[in-house]
């Protein structure tokens, strides 16, 4: 299990290394910054979903207790983020908003996790599924409090913000725990493979994701106008704009609606 979690931690630093976080730009008002927020929606609602599940199929009691006692633990969690999408944009997101355009790639991405919960693998295979979720969430949230707090927006958000990091660190004792009883695991080299084949998958599902809610900072940065022009920065994006654009059949995303490539045809490097 040992070059399971090291394939993990490789993982996470490409992940954050992605454009997408680099473009993040904090020199303007909160809801310009987090502007993306909305297009995480679908995700983040599977996520309460596909940790429900995953602990639901696994059949060993002691692997069943640690995934669910992990789902009760980012329970909740989803009502933060509707919380923090009101106070960053004045509204909920629409259902058919959800369904647009805008956020295919979100969709796209979420459908390939959940996948990896109805496949028939090894026990253990799910609980490495939770860390490969957990490794991604560390370096979103580390970003996103980051900018919380440099915009002075904690009293205004949770899911976001130093709460969430807060709570997260709540429950380091369990992950501690969880990385105890990975790293005592001992897999047969076929399903290593498996581990180290579906880790590729879920990084690649979260970069198709990532591309996503770039493409929407990229359009904000091409809208911008040049600082020697003195004008003042267009307002944030709102849910109801990006209703209007769909309704004029504008396409929201850079490509076709076509799943990643990465997401279908992974390579896996092994580790010795």
């Amino acid at each position: 299990m040992k070059a399971v979690l090291q394939h993990i931690a490789v993982c996470e630093a490409r992940f954050a290394s992605h454009p997408f976080f680099s473009d993040l730009k904090m020199d303007r008002p909160i809801e310009q910054v987090m502007a993306f927020a909305p297009r995480l929606t679908f995700w983040v609602m599977t996520f309460q979903d596909v940790l429900r599940l995953n602990a639901h199929f696994i059949q060993d009691a002691h692997l069943k207790a640690l995934a669910t006692r992990h789902h009760a633990e980012e329970s909740g969690h989803d009502q933060w983020f509707e919380e923090d999408i009101a106070a960053l944009t004045g509204g909920s997101l629409s259902i058919g908003t959800m369904y647009g355009k805008a956020h295919v790639k979100t969709r796209d991405a979420a459908y390939a996790i959940i996948s990896e919960v109805y496949r028939q693998v090894d026990d253990r295979l799910r609980i490495v599924l939770l860390w490969a979720l957990e490794s991604t969430s560390h370096v979103f949230f580390g970003r996103t409090a980051t900018i919380s707090a440099v915009q002075g927006a904690d009293d205004r958000l949770k899911y976001f913000s130093d709460h969430h990091m807060k709570a997260e660190a709540q429950h380091a004792m369990f992950e501690e725990e969880l990385a105890a009883e990975l790293e005592s695991m001992e897999l047969a080299p076929a399903i290593r493979a498996d581990a180290l084949a579906m880790v590729e998958r879920i990084y690649g599902a979260f970069d198709l994701m990532f591309d996503g809610l770039r493409i929407h900072l990229e359009r904000e940065r091409a809208e911008e106008p040049v600082a020697a022009r003195q004008v003042p920065l267009p307002p944030p994006v709102t849910l109801e704009a990006e209703d209007d654009a769909e309704d004029l059949d504008v396409d929201l995303t850079d490509e076709d609606e076509t799943p990643s490539p990465r997401v279908l045809d992974v390579s896996v490097h092994r580790a010795a």
